[in-house]
């Protein structure tokens, strides 16, 4: 009895999951680690942002005036690595390792480049960038930020390194390498931070260093994952990190380009959200920051969805699989809202609790947070998981300018522009930003279902692979 049960759930798993480029077992071998990886990242996240709060308000405040430009940044890093995955992937599911290689190559010598780059101008010019940004910024706040952004960005030069390398194991299926290097650096960080900030009380100095620790604890792990282990999909080189091909540079930026420009305008916009939020006060700012972070833990592993959705969709195209592409595009959408279901399901009962026991602030910013969390929750099991992992599927078949310039439109028009609106005609405050971000949400729904269902998306990945 129970191995006709067990053979019947496989049967039906087989169907749902299985195809000629993918078993049901390889999907959910992938599925797992993706979605833990995720949430361990927005779980610690969260941990870091409860222990900053023990410092004040004003350090709360400085972190994440800071951190919209650090998070611009990194997606910048991961706006070349994304490029550079399909690239892997695509190359991958194709068969041709030698490409694969000199692909994962270009991953690494362009995030290195790109992110020290950048990072050296925050560390140059930390004040003046800072100023002109949130010009009204309190004295104390806008001091802690500067130091902040200064150390911090030497951690980002760090973290270029371990960026290239998790996208590189990204892109090979190595979904539990990935959870490895996820689960070291996140763990060293909360480990550092609580010894520089609650035991030697560093404030957000402590904060830095900590990041900067962990940062070089998970890129000297992320390279010996990548180049020591004797079974790998494709086994590494480090002469495959200083190739160059003009075809494998221009499949990259075929992605990157739109990807990292959809970056700095959404990103951008986020940073100018926050300038927004500057006149509100130091505590809105405060308020913002305690409920994004709890926000975060909500939809991370949903999050894991598009993840796996790169991986999966990518693989199919580049192995010429256009209907399964198709179909675990649909898929990975379906799993993203039961995953957030499941999250939402989980967490919010807890979240009275967690903003009374973590979360070393004043009563009223803490009840504030927690009104927000739960204005947001309708709105975000019905537009979320589209707006946020639809992109990820049509990237994957190299439909990257439709996604970003809606990205790029939406967030001016909709999250800035009704945010203002809302934030400061009508005098609706922190209220005006969240309606704003989930009516932005709505509108990239509804759009990105036409694109995916219209199956133009699919005609791009025919241009991809240059074998």
């Amino acid at each position: 009895m129970k191995a006709s049960i067990s053979s019947s759930v496989r049967a039906y798993t087989d169907r749902l999951m299985a195809s000629p480029v993918f078993s049901s077992r390889e999907i959910y071998r992938m599925t797992l680690p993706f979605i833990l990886d995720s949430m361990s990242v927005m779980f610690i996240s969260m941990l870091i942002t409860a222990l900053i709060t023990s410092a004040g308000e004003s350090s709360v405040a400085a972190v994440n005036l800071v951190s919209p430009i650090f998070t611009l940044i990194i997606c910048l890093l991961n706006g070349i690595a994304a490029g550079g995955t399909v690239a892997v992937t695509q190359s991958f599911g194709s068969g041709n390792i030698k490409r694969t290689r000199e692909s994962a190559g270009h991953i690494l010598w362009l995030t290195v480049i790109l992110g020290t780059a950048l990072s050296l101008i925050l560390i140059l010019f930390p004040r003046p960038l800072l100023m002109a940004l949130y010009p009204k910024a309190e004295p104390v706040v806008m001091d802690k930020a500067v130091r902040y952004m200064v150390e911090g960005s030497f951690s980002l030069i760090i973290f270029t390194v371990y960026t290239g390398v998790f996208c590189i194991l990204r892109g090979l299926g190595e979904s539990k390498k990935c959870l490895a290097l996820s689960i070291i650096i996140n763990v060293a960080y909360l480990l550092f931070s609580i010894l520089f900030i609650n035991v030697l009380k560093m404030d957000i100095q402590g904060s830095a260093l900590a990041q900067i620790l962990a940062r070089a604890v998970g890129s000297l792990c992320a390279l010996a994952l990548l180049f020591l282990p004797k079974k790998m999909p494709v086994r590494m080189r480090f002469r495959d990190i200083f190739s160059y091909r003009q075809s494998i540079l221009s499949s990259i930026m075929q992605v990157s380009v739109p990807f990292g420009l959809e970056q700095i305008f959404l990103y951008g916009g986020n940073i100018v959200v926050t300038s927004m939020m500057v006149p509100l006060g130091t505590s809105a700012v405060a308020t913002n920051a305690i409920a994004v972070s709890l926000f975060g833990i909500v939809t991370a592993a949903a999050n894991a969805a598009g993840t796996l959705g790169v991986t999966v969709v990518g693989r199919c195209v580049g192995a010429q699989e256009k209907t399964h592409a198709f179909r675990y595009g649909y898929k990975v959408n379906i799993l993203a809202l039961l995953l957030l279901a499941l999250a939402a399901g989980l967490f919010y009962p807890l979240f009275p609790f967690l903003l009374a026991h973590l979360y070393q602030a004043e009563a009223t910013v803490l009840a504030e947070a927690l009104r927000l969390l739960y204005s947001i929750l309708i709105p975000m099991f019905l537009f979320w998981p589209v707006s946020n992992v639809m992109p990820y599927v049509l990237r994957a078949a190299n439909d990257t300018v439709f996604p970003s310039v809606l990205s790029l439109l939406s967030m001016w028009v909709v999250r800035i522009g009704l945010g203002y609106v809302l934030t400061f005609h009508f005098q609706m405050g922190l209220d005006g930003l969240w309606i704003a971000m989930w009516a932005e949400w709505a509108v990239r729904s509804v759009i990105l279902a036409a694109r995916f269902f219209s199956k133009k998306w699919l005609s791009k990945g025919a241009k991809t692979i240059d074998l």
